[in-house]
């Protein structure tokens, strides 16, 4: 059905209506009065705030007192009547129930007995990007989980997509799970349409927008284009066309989470909450992402670790410290200038007050028992005093933890250190010289000849299934080549960091407790204390459950673990999952100041640039040095993805 049939439709349904209620209820002299006096009074009595903004791109709380003076109410049906959400959530929805803006003052966020935010405000404006960063543990997740949840009051009409977890297996294609909602929402939208068309509140401003913008949404939703659409977001992803038709069960849980990506996308859902999107991609789909989400035009909401992503997506930064919300207007490197200028700001009023209070304290402890005279002017001072604190003094900054990471001195090995030599592997490819074609077609890689050192600094580029996380398993010795011969120093030690390492680590036990029991007898417990608290796990972290801590946490005992082996090697395998901002740029320092060699796998642009010397491109069955730097790569892989459009 078009767009005027559907108007069409529903005006002629609405006057039916309108006729019948009439017939059977002529309106009274009295219903008439209330109606006029209503509709003359000019004033809203709902008691919503406008949206604010101060122009600064930082928070402004100024207004946060007033609005509604409704309750949270959760949109969100519960699983069944004994459902109790593990978080305590309280705000007010101030902005209008109607608006694509959501603005939730007095909003407050707990997990068990932890705080994660306290009485701030929580605003998305229409049409903007956020970038919601904070250090690892202080709760993006959980604030996006229960938004995504539906814990705070965000009006019904704003349909929320949370990107959580991958794609079920079952026997659907790719392209079918990509699909399979589209009918439900299209009838959603269509019911929702045709319900605010024939309220009484179709003619408010509000509304009549509203209206409008499921008119445009449902035309988009063109049934006719929707399997084009899905598969050219599947094909921006990664997936083939054979991949696109192959069932969602035969995927890893890396590709499925693709495909929840893709689905995700496909739907453009008003509110998009994206956790860490780019994790399971490589960097041809890093780049197709960026450039895809940099036009999202509704609520796009992206926890993410890589600088450069959030660069090129975002158009605004949401900082969360200190329990609080601080906005910021602009990409991550506008965030890093404006809130420095922000900070010095706040240190000088805080600096300055503090001055004012110390000069009237000290006129008060001098002349306050003095003369009449004297002793007025002091009691005014005190009384002054009291009233700056009353209306709230400016806050000392308080500067993010900096964690320092480092990597012990191996000491010297002579050059290489590990050696290919005519390597071939594939593998379903047969152990031995054979040069028949079939063998030929199921290697990934083919005679390969090259050396690493103590200083080699080299990043493995390349589309996913090429071979990265391969090659390193060669090296250090996880597979064994099909034809071929790695040679390495006897006395070469190998710190190997792949993306599923965390899944090893005993979750039952602390992180003391853990490094302990990996390396018994080596040192006392009071050191390996110094040692994991290096890594940023300090205090109750220490002895806390592994499976207690966050992802990022946990990253951080990996780090620790294999930094005490006193590698000479380093192999990287997407070393920046779930790392926060400050971690990897620590971590990208302690790898410039370790005297050992490194081979990294990474899709993030920024942690490459910083550490890299070579970049290696894994292709065709081979490794090719690639002329140039990683941003000069990165350009050549958004070239390539426009001439395939």
């Amino acid at each position: 059905m078009g767009r005027k049939d559907r108007e069409k439709k529903l005006q002629k349904a609405k006057q039916q209506q309108q006729a019948a209620a009439k017939a059977q209820n002529p309106p009274s002299q009295k219903d008439e009065e209330e109606y006029n006096e209503e509709n003359t009074n000019g004033e809203d009595t709902n008691g919503t705030e406008e949206q604010n903004s101060n122009g600064s791109g930082e928070e402004d709380t100024s207004s946060q007192s007033n609005g509604t003076n409704g309750t949270h109410s959760s949109d969100k049906k519960k699983p069944d009547d004994s459902w109790i959400s593990p978080r305590n959530v309280t705000g007010v929805l101030a902005s209008h129930p109607l608006s694509r803006d959501v603005k939730i003052i007095n909003f407050s966020l707990r997990l068990g007995g932890l705080v994660i935010v306290d009485d701030t405000l929580l605003e998305f404006n229409y049409g903007r990007r956020y970038g919601l960063i904070g250090l690892n543990g202080s709760g993006k997740s959980t604030l996006l989980t229960c938004i995504g949840q539906r814990e705070v009051p965000v009006p019904s009409h704003i349909n929320i997509v949370h990107l959580e977890k991958e794609i079920a297996a079952s026997d659907k294609t790719a392209l079918e799970s990509v699909m399979e909602d589209l009918e439900d929402e299209r009838k959603r939208l269509e019911t929702e349409a045709e319900e605010l068309a024939m309220s009484e509140e179709s003619s408010e401003a509000d509304a009549a927008d509203r209206l409008t913008e499921l008119y445009d949404i449902l035309d988009e939703m063109d049934v006719n284009t929707a399997t084009t659409r899905a598969a050219k977001i599947l094909h921006g992803l990664g997936f083939t066309k054979d991949m696109q038709h192959k069932q969602t069960k035969d995927f890893s849980g890396g590709w499925r989470m693709r495909i929840a990506l893709a689905k995700a996308l496909f739907m453009k859902p008003m509110m998009l909450l994206l956790d860490e999107p780019t994790n399971h991609l490589d960097l041809e789909a890093c780049v197709w992402l960026e450039e895809y989400l940099k036009t999202y035009n509704r609520i796009l909401v992206v926890i993410s670790h890589s600088q450069d992503f959030l660069n090129g997506v975002c158009t605004n930064i949401i900082h969360l410290q200190n329990k609080k919300l601080t906005y910021y207007t602009g990409n991550f490197d506008t965030y890093v200038t404006a809130r420095q200028e922000r900070e010095v700001n706040q240190m000088k009023q805080y600096n300055w007050e503090q001055d004012q209070i110390q000069h009237m304290k000290d006129y008060v402890a001098r002349f306050g028992h003095g003369s009449a005279k004297l002793a007025s002017q002091a009691k005014s001072k005190a009384k002054l005093i009291a009233k700056m604190e009353e209306q709230g003094l400016t806050e000392r900054v308080t500067k993010d933890k900096v964690l320092i990471l480092r990597f012990a001195d191996p000491g010297t090995l002579p050059p290489p250190v590990v050696q290919f030599n005519k390597v071939s592997f594939g593998y379903n490819a047969a152990p031995s010289s054979s040069s028949n074609n079939n063998n030929r077609r199921q290697l990934l890689y083919e005679n390969l000849e090259f050396g690493i050192d103590l200083d080699s600094r080299v990043a493995l580029v390349g589309p996913n299934g090429v071979g990265k996380s391969t090659l390193l398993k060669l090296m250090v010795g996880e597979l064994v080549p099909s034809s071929g011969l790695i040679r390495k120093h006897s006395h070469l030690r190998i710190a190997w960091y792949h993306q599923h390492l965390t899944e090893h680590l005993d979750l039952t036990l602390s992180p003391l407790e853990f490094m302990l029991k990996e390396f018994p007898g080596e040192v006392e417990k009071e050191r390996m204390r110094q040692v994991i608290g290096k890594f940023g796990l300090t205090g109750k972290l220490q002895t806390s459950p592994i499976q207690k801590l966050s992802d990022g946490q946990k990253s951080r005992v990996v780090f620790a673990w294999l930094a005490w082996k006193e590698p000479h090697l380093l192999l990287l395998d997407e070393p920046t999952n779930h790392l926060d901002l400050e971690t990897i740029d620590s971590l990208a320092e302690a790898i410039n100041n370790f005297e050992g060699g490194l081979v990294l796998v990474s899709h993030d642009f920024r942690l490459i640039n910083q550490v890299a010397k070579e970049i290696w491109v894994c292709e065709h069955k081979t490794v090719t040095p690639w002329k140039g730097d990683i941003l000069s790569y990165k350009e050549h892989l958004r070239k390539r993805m426009l001439e395939n459009e």
